[in-house]
């Protein structure tokens, strides 16, 4: 792995915005999921048994919604669902349109249905979890997003929400554990390791929160929120080289 160089840029970047970060000024420094929706929906890869995505009715309205006609998609997916009451990913659909427009109710009444469908439909599992935490029901998120990692031990993407959620709930050992988990599964979760900073940030364990934050901007250095974080780390701590090579060396132990 190559000499750490970013630690310079960093502190020149959190005292005087250099580093060329032009996202610094709207992005959300404290944001514990870069993304929140997964807008993937039936396709040649996505397992589809039993679902008849071939009809044009399912079609246009997949069509208005990868366009970002979001309206037109939640109308014609409450149409759809109407007419197919049996296909989980017409209510998985119907779930991601009503979202996109800021129905977080009828958001979680699709993803619901869905897993009334099919309760193992692990991205219903997902959405439904992070519409719940908009919404401040981490509680009510918690056992659709353990119902995750039941049925997939090696989603990476669950972990890492599990891990939102115990923090959500102030439960930073459960938080920490499931993190570490997201990171032993995917090495390059850069917004897992960023999520881990901020929860021992929280503890005030500034030093711990450096090597997982430099390994984040290792990877993507374009996320205003991981400089932020890690200016605020520095801010408590003096030793500041080799982090991202000791935090790589640090997850091996986790395994």
């Amino acid at each position: 792995m190559r000499k750490l160089t970013i630690i310079p840029c960093v502190i020149a970047a959190f005292v005087a915005g250099a580093c060329g970060d032009k996202h610094s000024q709207s992005s959300d420094a404290n944001a514990a999921e870069v993304t929140t929706v997964s807008p993937e929906t039936p396709n040649a890869s996505t397992p589809t048994s039993g679902v008849t995505t071939g009809t044009a009715s399912f079609d246009g309205a997949q069509t208005a919604y990868t366009e970002k006609r979001y309206d037109e998609a939640l109308r014609l997916f409450t149409s759809y669902t109407s007419e197919h009451p049996n296909n989980v990913w017409g209510f998985y659909m119907l779930g991601l349109s009503a979202w996109k427009t800021g129905d977080r109710d009828g958001a979680v009444r699709a993803f619901t249905q869905a897993l009334e469908k099919d309760s193992t439909h692990v991205k219903s599992r997902l959405n439904l979890s992070r519409v719940l935490l908009e919404q401040g029901k981490a509680q009510e998120a918690l056992p659709y997003i353990e119902g995750v990692v039941t049925v997939d031990s090696t989603s990476n993407e669950g972990y890492r929400l599990l891990g939102r959620v115990k923090a959500e709930l102030g439960d930073s050992s459960g938080a920490i554990e499931a993190l570490k988990r997201a990171i032993v599964l995917d090495g390059r979760d850069a917004r897992s390791m960023n999520n881990l900073a901020r929860v021992y940030i929280g503890q005030g364990r500034f030093e711990d929160a450096l090597g997982p934050l430099a390994r984040a901007i290792e990877i993507d250095s374009t996320v205003a929120a991981f400089h932020t974080n890690l200016g605020r780390a520095l801010e408590h701590t003096a030793d500041r080289s080799r982090l991202a090579e000791a935090f790589v060396e640090q997850v091996k132990t986790w395994r």
